[in-house]
């Protein structure tokens, strides 16, 4: 029994002695990469376990395993720091901002000519730059999960900037409001947060990454004329999922002549429904709401008041104006100015107007 016991004491000191050994290990500070051919000398001086430039007098570290799992593995301190190239050391404490057009001429184009970009190139202190959604010298692939560039943080990353009360939505007057909320409850939002599916829409995927534009902007991803091209990226053939709703002619050869997917589908919050009011409802009835609103038709002075309370009893109740009077162009002063002179009922009703044009009664009427 007692050599049993002792088996038993030895055994169980065996076990702590590998756990302490084991924990020891993990506790051991891991063994920093060596610096890359040509930054010996920043690593000098920049080596990890500095304050970060935190406290005076020390110099800024940078994390060399972090960089050595990034996209600028290989790279030495001058290939991107290059007003570093021959000089003395040490360096100046201000160095100038680092240039990533120089190796991603593409994406600085597209950012210069950005929203982001315009403000930085006025100096504004709130504009983003690179470094703001991609890091410093910790920068992953948007593959990996932990990239702040990942579809699963992306609207996350947004967020820090365009949410309720943030210096941004104050200082730019964003009229938008409770986006990430709104975008959570949202089919894109269910894909991505309930379901995981990385195929879903994120911020970047209508607004694009690097070139985001207003939607006045005829080259935006979001301006009316280029909505549906946006939206086709990921749903394809919507013009036969829609059949009974536009004609697949105008979709590709007049896409102005129908409505826009965001008259009937929300911006941010995008379901599988029809909404009660469309977003330029509001916009027509602050003129057409009044009683004494004329205009001219046919050389007839003709009223323009629209009875709201008829409409509400209509078939029609759950269609926004600008569904029917296509060509509304949020662009303009007076948005109905670039309206088409007539309805076409053909875009919801093609089959019903066929076969009305084919009649006796749509043969009179043409001539």
């Amino acid at each position: 029994m007692l050599r049993m016991t002792g088996v038993r004491v030895t055994g169980l000191t065996l076990v702590v002695g590998v756990m302490v050994l084991g924990l020891a290990a993990l506790a051991a500070p891991t063994k920093a990469p060596p610096a890359l051919p040509g930054s010996e000398t920043c690593a000098e001086c920049h080596a990890a376990g500095h304050s970060r430039g935190r406290v005076a007098g020390e110099p800024p570290a940078y994390d060399a395993a972090a960089l050595s799992a990034s996209p600028h593995d290989g790279i030495a301190c001058t290939g991107c720091h290059t007003d570093l190239e021959g000089r003395d050391f040490p360096h100046p404490e201000k160095l100038k901002r680092v240039e990533c057009r120089t190796c991603h001429p593409d994406q600085a184009q597209q950012y210069a000519e950005s929203l982001h970009g315009q403000a930085a190139t006025r100096g504004e202190k709130l504009a983003p730059r690179c470094v703001t959604c991609h890091g410093a010298h910790d920068i992953l692939r948007s593959v990996d999960f932990r990239a702040t560039t990942n579809p699963m943080n992306v609207p996350a990353l947004c967020n820090n900037c365009h949410r309720e009360g943030s210096p941004v939505q104050s200082f730019y007057h964003i009229p938008q409001d409770s986006i990430l909320q709104n975008y959570r409850e949202s089919i894109h939002g269910e894909g991505l947060f309930k379901k995981g599916l990385l195929t879903t829409a994120v911020c970047t995927s209508c607004h694009t990454a690097h070139h985001q534009l207003p939607h006045t902007d005829p080259r935006s991803s979001i301006a009316r004329q280029n909505v549906a091209a946006t939206c086709t990226k990921c749903h394809v053939r919507i013009e036969a999922v829609h059949r009974k709703v536009i004609q697949g002619e105008l979709w590709q050869k007049s896409p102005g002549s129908i409505p826009a997917c965001v008259d009937c589908h929300q911006p941010h919050r995008v379901r599988k429904v029809f909404y009660t009011r469309g977003m330029a409802d509001q916009d027509c009835m602050s003129c057409h709401a009044k009683r004494d609103l004329t205009g001219h038709h046919e050389g007839k002075l003709v009223s323009m008041f629209v009875d709201q309370t008829q409409l509400e009893h209509s078939r029609h109740v759950k269609i926004a104006c600008a569904q029917c009077h296509t060509g509304v162009n949020p662009a303009e002063r007076r948005p109905c100015v670039t309206v088409a002179p007539k309805v076409d009922c053909a875009v919801c009703h093609a089959e019903v107007v066929a076969t009305y044009q084919a009649s006796r009664h749509g043969t009179l009427a043409a001539k």
